[in-house]
């Protein structure tokens, strides 16, 4: 190894390590994902009721985002679930009094998730791709290079 490698080194350590850290945080959204899905198994339909904007700073540049969070309400048992979803778009794609399908857990209808809007998939799904990608380009770049 000589002082000239060892840029290349560690430019490839860093991209596999990134890599690594895409791949166990896509992997960890896809078990959660599958784990959501076999405890909700019942099924509701509900609408949504709000879109609210909740409005985050960026501590480095001072700028402001805002993202817009769907409020979804079904009804299990003669009982009503209002929930803001976890997760929030910087366009709503949801309006207000739009029909959802809910699968929720029967023994706990707090847990839940709406059928066409089931981000984890997706986001798991690239984000295993993209480590799966930094990972193989660390190493065939460390391969040509070394």
């Amino acid at each position: 190894m000589t002082d000239e490698s060892m840029p290349i080194i560690i430019f490839c350590g860093i991209c596999g390590l990134i890599g690594i850290i895409f791949c166990i945080i896509g992997i960890a959204l896809l078990r959660n994902r599958k784990s959501k899905e076999k405890r909700c198994t019942s099924t509701a339909f509900g609408k949504v009721t709000d879109i609210v904007m909740h409005r985050t700073r960026d501590i480095d540049s001072n700028a402001y985002s805002t993202s817009w969070y769907p409020v979804f309400e079904y009804e299990v048992g003669g009982l009503k679930f209002v929930k803001e979803s976890h997760y929030g778009s910087s366009q709503s794609k949801y309006a207000v009094g739009q029909e959802v399908e809910v699968r929720y857990n029967p023994e706990d209808p707090h847990d839940y998730y709406i059928v066409e809007k089931f981000i984890p998939k997706t986001l798991g799904t690239a984000l295993t791709i993209l480590g799966l990608l930094f990972c193989m380009g660390a190493i065939v770049f460390a391969i040509i290079l070394l």
